[in-house]
């Protein structure tokens, strides 16, 4: 069966070769390849269109100006004209085989969607300790419950429609609501070794960010099994204003869990800055998240 590839791009010039290197890698290379740009300013566009995919003929590229995620996401399975999709994001690099391991699965009647996984890209010491901190190893995953993000995913387009495609309402998180949907109303399977490379972020500015914008996704789509998570955070730091002594402990808390992971003298400072740096994120996420749900 033919597959399409489907990504969504936003001001990703820096990014977006690494991605489209990486599908004229593939062993099995997609037949088709749908990319929704939303509005672009920084040349991502014209470095697309520069592209040997481009060039060919592979790449069908739509752009919607202001269209978050989800909408440019349903809009290219709309626009596909395979049955089978696949999915990843600009930022990613995908391994060799990606396309293939993710969607074996898939030319099985009874399958609907894989859960592909992900590896952290880093360049140097804080991107491997901050990837400690939103990279889950793959050993801790249980293959029958987990939710892939979009960087590494792939459905029938029936399974898509089933669910109702992404959920446009939401700016973040909607990829773990639409796998969530994949999971309870379609057969999912999960193959760990279907991996792509995420590119860290570069500075504490970047990561904190991202824990912006994941908290405030998660409560915006009321998402339970993360909310749970983020709200300890809140009430951490109630302990420790009514018991201070505590805080300094809980900051040797993520040097024991990951220093051996890192292996590296600076984890010793960046370990507990990001730790403070991911429970600010939180609270102001949750904030935002607040906000805009009952604004």
């Amino acid at each position: 069966m033919k597959v399409s590839f489907i990504a969504t791009v936003f001001n990703e010039a820096p990014v977006i070769d690494d991605l489209l290197d990486s599908l004229d890698d593939q062993t099995k290379p997609p037949d088709e390849i749908v990319i929704v740009d939303a509005g672009s300013k920084d040349g991502t566009v014209e470095k697309i269109k520069s592209h040997l995919l481009y060039r060919q003929g592979k790449i069908k590229l739509l752009v919607k100006p202001g269209a978050n995620r989800s909408v440019g996401r349903n809009l290219a399975v709309k626009t596909a004209t395979n049955d089978l999709i696949a999915v990843s994001d600009a930022g990613c690099r995908l391994k060799p085989d990606w396309l293939k391991l993710i969607t074996a699965p898939l030319m099985k009647k009874a399958v609907d969607a894989v859960a592909g996984f992900y590896l952290p890209e880093v360049e140097n010491v804080f991107q491997l300790t901050s990837a400690c901190f939103l990279v889950v190893p793959s050993k801790k995953v249980d293959p029958k419950t987990f939710l892939p993000s979009s960087r590494s995913i792939a459905f029938k387009k029936s399974a898509w429609a089933k669910v109702g495609g992404y959920p446009e309402k939401l700016k973040f998180a909607e990829d773990l609501v639409f796998a969530q949907r994949l999971r309870q109303h379609t057969y999912m399977v999960t193959e760990k070794k279907a991996l792509v490379h995420w590119r860290q972020a570069k500075n504490f500015f970047g990561f904190f960010g991202q824990n912006v914008n994941y908290t405030s996704g998660s409560v915006e789509a009321w998402f339970a099994p993360h909310l749970k998570k983020n709200l300890t955070v809140p009430l951490r730091y109630l302990v420790f204003t009514a018991v201070p002594l505590l805080f300094p402990v809980y900051l040797l808390w993520p040097i024991k869990k990951f220093i051996f992971k890192v292996k590296h003298p600076l984890a010793l400072i960046y370990l507990p800055l990001l730790q403070v740096t991911a429970d600010m994120a939180v609270l102001v996420g949750l904030l935002k998240g607040l906000l805009v749900k009952y604004s």
